[in-house]
């Protein structure tokens, strides 16, 4: 009866929120149930057991099928085609979830049971983004066999192989090296997170060896993605096509989703990442980052630009460099208190006819370091290569990919939870333009910014690509703060995730 997948997960334990082993079929959902059951007969196929169909008349197109287990042999109810002729059993998945709601974990149930039962010499793909994505699914995998050593006992884990002594069955994690995946002619392929890849390379090389084989298993885990392009096209395709077992949950429904959890998410996240990432909801690229009322709540009136330092504070400096069209930003930040305090934001616009020299942050540094004491100077690693060369033996001087996407993304993050969160202040008019014909200062170009997902699932912060908006006063801002929360000058260390809620 092992050989029934859903008795195998009736005998199964996982440790529930109290740290506890129970049975896992006490918490599972219909919602998981109902995709297991879609899923049931096709791996139940790859274990060389007779599977006889039938159909019941008048099933709904969409319902998943059923399966029972006698003597060894599979009846199956699969779904109805519109002219009511028998379809196989579900060879190709698409099961999508908002974030939290156990895709990796269920599907590790599944890949457990295969490689213990399935025929010997069985060869599966795990395919994720990158490593720690792709790590996700073999860590779930020996959570399971930790909490039933019994059952699990003839699965070996190494680094990106998880297989079966007895058996030779084995499953191999990828990540995008779309070489690792040609000549190779998978019994089943797992697609995680299908909407975080940035290339369509893999997808298409894994989608073509399915092919390859008649029986091979297909099956797509992802939370809602971005854009309309080749993800959005093959989630579509799955959606309409009766060869495709399609699953998508609207919003939260996991019970162990707490509401306060939910509640400072919507707060911390911009509207549309909350919406991808939770109520699981397909988002275009582009959405506001802060509104200007946020921004402007972290205004203090009784501040003013400082010139001087104060002997027991460390300061840290960061500087946005551009000759021609864009600004050049000099900002100084201390932590004082539990707080980031703005010291001065100094501000270079260039002209048609006078580019801005790189002797203004020259000048600029050495007056930040000639009237604050331990200055922490952070400096576009590419775009002001030479300056860092000339000063990292004077100053202490960091460097950071301003244009970078992890930057970036991390650089996003971070100045939107510290302004939601008044954890930062500045003074009045800060950054504000000289002669400028309208207000033009910090808070009114952050409260311009768009925030850009990617297909990756970073975010970055970007400007309005008319000529008059600018991001320099923001990225020199974000990159200070980012340094700051990494390592608190007061030396207080604060671990900040980067990916947290985003992922």
């Amino acid at each position: 009866m092992k050989k029934n997948p859903a008795i195998f997960r009736q005998m199964l334990r996982i440790e529930n929120d109290r740290k506890e082993l129970q049975p896992l079929h006490e918490l599972l959902e219909d919602w998981q149930q109902a995709d297991f059951a879609a899923l049931d007969p096709g791996w139940l196929n790859l274990t060389g057991q007779k599977i006889e169909m039938s159909r019941v008349a008048g099933d709904d197109q969409r319902e998943p099928p059923e399966m029972t287990l006698t003597g060894g042999v599979a009846a199956l109810r699969p779904p109805a085609t519109p002219n009511n002729e028998t379809q196989t059993f579900y060879q190709r998945a698409w099961v999508e979830r908002p974030r939290g709601h156990s895709k990796t974990s269920d599907m590790a149930l599944q890949l457990g049971w295969i490689l213990l039962y399935g025929r010997p010499g069985l060869v599966g793909l795990a395919a994720a983004a990158d490593a720690d994505q792709a790590s996700l699914i073999r860590d779930a995998l020996q959570r399971l066999a930790n909490w039933n050593e019994e059952q699990f006992a003839p699965l070996d884990f190494l680094k990106e192989t998880v297989r079966n002594r007895e058996t030779g069955s084995q499953l191999k994690i990828i990540t995008s090296d779309v070489g690792s995946s040609y000549g190779v002619l998978p019994d089943f392929i797992i697609c995680d997170e299908l909407c975080h890849w940035a290339k369509p390379d893999l997808w298409y090389s894994l989608l073509s060896s399915a092919a390859k084989k008649a029986d091979c298993l297909l099956a797509v885990l992802t939370n809602a993605g971005v854009g309309r392009g080749w993800q959005w096209e093959a989630r579509e395709l799955a959606q309409t096509s009766d060869l495709w077992y399609f699953s998508s949950l609207d919003g939260p429904q996991a019970p162990w989703i707490r509401e306060d959890w939910l509640d400072e998410q919507r707060q911390m996240l911009p509207d549309p990442v909350f919406r991808r990432l939770w109520l699981n909801q397909w988002q275009h690229s582009d959405g506001e980052f802060l509104t200007l009322a946020e921004v402007e709540a972290c205004r203090d009136e009784a501040l003013s630009p400082q010139q001087s330092g104060q002997p027991h504070l460390s300061y840290i400096a960061a500087i946005d460099y551009a000759e021609k069209h864009d600004l050049t930003v000099g900002i100084l930040i201390h932590w004082e208190n539990g707080k980031l305090f703005v010291d001065r934001m100094d501000v270079q616009r260039p002209t048609a006819d006078r580019p801005t020299q790189v002797q203004w942050v020259d000048d600029w540094m050495a007056n930040i370091a000639g009237n604050f004491h331990r200055v922490t100077f952070i400096l576009d690693e590419y775009q002001m290569v030479g300056t860092i060369q000339k000063y990292e033996s004077e100053y202490d001087v960091r460097r950071f990919n301003f244009a970078g996407g992890q930057g970036n993304h991390a650089l996003a993050i971070a100045l939107r939870r510290v302004i939601l969160q008044r954890q930062i202040v500045w003074y009045p008019s800060c950054g504000q333009i000289e002669n400028a014909t309208s207000r033009d200062d910090l808070e009114t170009e952050m409260a311009s910014l768009l925030l850009k997902q990617s297909p990756s699932g970073r975010c970055r912060i970007d400007h309005h690509q008319d000529g008059v908006h600018h991001d320099d006063r923001s990225f020199a801002l974000g990159a200070a703060v980012l340094h700051a929360l990494e390592g608190n000058a007061e030396g207080e260390w604060i671990n900040i995730d980067h990916t947290a809620g985003l992922w």
